[in-house]
């Protein structure tokens, strides 16, 4: 028996947006079919892809299965709690954003009205099944997340030229990370979603003249004993500022798994 194809809406064709859409018509175009993504601006210059809308509404008339959120705390904030109480179940990237305890709560009523889930794709970590699988024993005693970012994304020019070693430029706990740094540190949101919390996760922001990339250090210690994970992830080639490789790959392999049979849930 022939299966239809998996019709999958976007909010947000940026970077990633458009790179989930070339991987969808170079992996799996078989099985999926993007129906459309939501913009702000139609009259922005893109390359070809699925049609474009400027609302909600407008997207959930090409009936979306499904609807992938990779446009940025904004996006997310302005358009997720539609699609939720439409039905439409709803995969973040921009997971940063639950940071704020009113989205949070927004998101999760919207879901319960439509009868609807949301599920947090990995985006650029990985480890989040075992940090999860600690939190849910109840043998995870300490997370902390350490991003190491090259020093002219975090600071001044004449201070990053300066730097030769590497500087803490922020600890404290992941709520407060990931609404200091939106763009940088979904990640850790991730990972406080699959262990602590936000508030129980502490990260360590640092500019450090040794990587070239966005590095994530995950440290976790507990009764299950300790995990050390860490991930240097390549942006992405036609736009380096604006995302990291593995995450438009995290939202395809996310697809074929089956998003049809993915039991969505708050945290991964």
């Amino acid at each position: 028996m022939v299966q239809d194809l998996l019709r999958v809406g976007l909010i947000g064709y940026g970077a990633i947006g458009q790179d989930v859409s070339r991987l969808v018509a170079e992996r799996v175009s078989g099985d999926i079919t993007l129906v459309g993504a939501l913009v702000r601006d139609l009259t922005r210059t893109r390359p070809s892809g699925p049609g474009l809308f400027t609302t909600s509404e407008a997207l959930l008339t090409a009936q979306p299965q499904v609807v992938v959120e990779v446009a940025g705390h904004e996006g997310l904030r302005e358009h997720g709690a539609t699609i939720l109480r439409a039905g439409v179940d709803l995969l973040l990237v921009s997971v940063g954003a639950l940071a704020e305890p009113t989205v949070m709560r927004e998101l999760l009523d919207a879901a319960q009205e439509g009868n609807a889930q949301m599920k947090v794709v990995s985006g650029a970590i990985g480890a989040l099944d075992a940090i999860a699988a600690a939190a849910a024993g109840g043998g995870l005693i300490k997370v902390l997340h350490t991003m190491r970012k090259p020093p002219h994304t975090l600071l001044a020019p004449q201070e990053a030229s300066r730097l030769t070693s590497a500087l803490e430029v922020f600890r404290g706990t992941a709520r407060h990370a990931v609404l200091q740094f939106p763009e940088y540190l979904n990640v850790a949101a991730s990972v406080a979603l699959a262990g602590n919390g936000f508030d129980l996760t502490e990260v360590v922001v640092l500019a450090d003249p040794t990587v070239k990339h966005s590095r994530h250090e995950i440290l976790a210690e507990g009764d299950f004993g300790r995990l050390q994970f860490a991930i240097e992830n390549a942006p992405i080639t036609s736009n380096p500022a604006r995302g990291a490789r593995l995450v438009s790959m995290s939202i395809i392999h996310t697809y074929c798994c089956d998003v049809r049979s993915l039991p969505l849930a708050e945290s991964t």
